[in-house]
């Protein structure tokens, strides 16, 4: 390995943040450039109540990783589709196991460069020389990422809470919940964009003096595309390219799932004022003043 391809390979990029704020619109749009790979949500460190993590999996399946048996138990938790989420439920299609052995095998076999090994193989396997995730930890474990990659680069994706909160519950409401059903699943999620809210500010107010951190608003991007992405480019040191600004579309909460267009729909703006209670809308601007503020927002 070249002097440079450690380097790069010691600056990863990791998308951090709450959910519904455009992380996958950012990391398709930052996988259009030749120079890094942004792997989806691997989930190694999560909060307990939300899912089951990669490295709780290792530590109950595995247990002492120094044993001579430990890279095989390894192996098996990666590709068992026992970790939650997409990444893992297609784990066969975006880590090639022989490379994983051969990535596992070349150091010692700790948590640490268990990670390092995922982000490593899903960024050659594309041809990319410089790695990183979408979410790899719940943001609440930013200071892992910090403790083991001190020359990373922490993007974090942040939106107006209004409209992350109308994203969020949309998501999960459905035409077959009866009344009772809707009103307790927008509550929920009206509780967990308000901790969200307040956690994200606090976040950011830990790190936003380190050289190595960068808030990114949904709303800039979506409004001034170019502009933005290429703040984005500079701040990784890496080239910003027009096919940046024609991503591919994903569906949102709003829409069916899955791809659904090229470019950066503007729509999802202002959507927010349409489906959510004006009280409401005013419930969080009144309660998350200071928050809202320290994320660059006014309040209405």
């Amino acid at each position: 390995m070249t002097d440079q391809e450690a380097t790069q390979i010691d600056r990863p990029v990791f998308i951090i943040g709450g959910s519904r704020t455009g992380s996958t619109m950012l990391r398709t749009i930052l996988n259009k450039s030749p120079q890094i790979d942004l792997a989806d949500e691997i989930h190694f460190y999560s909060l307990p109540w939300l899912r089951r993590d990669v490295a709780t999996n290792i530590r109950k399946q595995v247990g002492n990783l120094d044993t001579p048996d430990a890279l095989d138990k390894v192996m098996h938790v990666l590709y068992s589709g026992a970790s939650e989420g997409w990444f893992w439920q297609e784990v066969e299609k975006l880590l090639d196991r022989d490379m994983m052995r051969r990535e596992l095998s070349s150091r010692p076999l700790t948590l640490q460069n268990i990670f390092h090994a995922i982000l490593v193989v899903h960024a050659k396997m594309r041809n990319k020389g410089r790695c990183g995730s979408k979410f790899p930890t719940h943001y609440l474990f930013t200071d892992i990422l910090l403790e083991w990659y001190p020359n990373c680069r922490l993007v974090h994706t942040t939106r107006n809470p209004k409209a992350v909160y109308a994203s969020q519950a949309n998501k999960y409401l459905s035409e077959e919940q009866n009344w009772f059903s809707r009103s307790y699943m927008r509550f929920r999620q009206f509780v967990h964009i308000n901790i969200q809210l307040t956690l994200t500010a606090r976040l950011h107010k830990q790190l936003r003096q380190l050289p190595n951190y960068q808030l990114v608003q949904y709303e800039n991007i979506v409004q001034d595309s170019a502009s933005e992405i290429q703040r984005v480019c500079d701040f990784l040191e890496i080239d910003y390219l027009p096919q940046m600004l024609s991503p591919e579309r994903y569906g949102s909460s709003f829409d069916r799932p899955g791809v659904v267009g090229k470019g950066i729909e503007t729509s999802s703006l202002e959507r927010w004022r349409t489906s959510i209670n004006p009280l409401t809308a005013k419930f969080i601007d009144l309660s998350h003043r200071r928050a809202i503020r320290l994320l660059g927002y006014d309040a209405d």
